[in-house]
């Protein structure tokens, strides 16, 4: 945390002030989170605007009264700073919110549904299974197309599942889940509840989805290729430049049926990591192949 302090001038007295900020990721709070992620979707809104309200953010709720007196400081000298410009002056404190990309971290680990408790998987998706890697990766990208909330909403309820009360971390049979088996056939009446979060916490989940799901990419470059750097001299069409969707990753899961991966059952619940890491060395494989010959 980072420790701002000063004075400001209020009814002809020198008010002190002083106050902690979060200087990175780690350090704020769920609310925090979330409520930036929201604020970046803004993005008609011009710069300056956007930091403000990042800034206050950082600053949290029970700091408002501060920031509102900031604003409203009128300059006695010539050479004094008005409200406006000691906010500038405050608004690099957002810089790493635009400049740092937060942490493989979900500051929602759970939600209540319905009055329910649902849990997410492990913050690096360590976790998933096959079956539910497909849809939720699908999900992602539909909505990273068209930024529909029915996607976003969807790819929630897919990874968001009730407690497996036969799971528990301290048994010898805890397979690394303690959520309840993935049900493709759940998401539809799932995602009703999940609508009705609120925008922001949606939105982090999203965020933090999008970063572990980074990680997951980044960690095997061959089945997730980067995409190609666009010169801004010669930009491409843009239908050459939208995603291919005409295969999804449940093209994959039925291409992989049989002696290796086993039956639909067997595949589905196979943990996704397992499966990216055979297709990761596949891929190794054939490109050497192509090279040798």
């Amino acid at each position: 945390m980072k420790t701002i302090s000063g004075s400001y001038p209020k009814n002809f007295k020198e008010v002190d002030f002083s106050v902690k900020v979060p200087e990175d990721w780690t350090e704020l709070e769920k609310y925090q989170f979330a409520r930036i992620i929201e604020v970046l979707h803004f993005t008609k809104a011009d710069k300056y605007t956007i930091s403000v309200s990042l800034l206050a953010l950082l600053f949290g709720p029970e700091n408002y009264p501060l920031l509102r007196n900031l604003s409203e400081v009128k300059a006695m000298e010539p050479d004094d700073p008005s409200g406006d410009e000691l906010l500038h002056m405050l608004t690099p404190l957002t810089n790493f919110i635009f400049e740092t990309k937060p942490p493989v971290k979900n500051f929602f680990p759970y939600i209540q549904l319905k009055k329910k408790k649902h849990i997410a998987p492990a913050d690096d998706l360590s976790n998933l299974s096959f079956g539910e890697w497909c849809f939720a990766h699908q999900y992602y990208i539909y909505y990273s197309i068209t930024k529909d909330k029915e996607w976003l909403i969807k790819l929630i309820a897919t990874i968001y599942r009730p407690v497996n009360p036969l799971q528990n971390p301290e048994s010898a049979n805890y397979n690394g889940d303690q959520r309840e088996a993935f049900n493709e056939n759940l998401i539809e009446k799932r995602a009703l509840s999940v609508a009705d979060l609120e925008n922001h916490i949606q939105l982090g989940i999203m965020a933090w989805f999008s970063v572990a799901l980074a990680e997951v990419s980044l960690a095997r470059p061959h089945v997730f290729p980067p995409a190609p750097d666009v010169d801004p001299e010669n930009p491409q069409p843009v239908e050459e430049m939208e995603p291919d969707t005409s295969r999804t990753w449940l093209t994959i899961f039925r291409e992989l049926l049989g002696p290796k991966w086993g039956t639909e059952q067997q595949l589905k619940f196979t943990n996704a990591m397992f499966v990216l890491d055979e297709l990761e060395d596949k891929h190794i494989a054939f490109e050497e192949a192509k090279k040798q010959n």
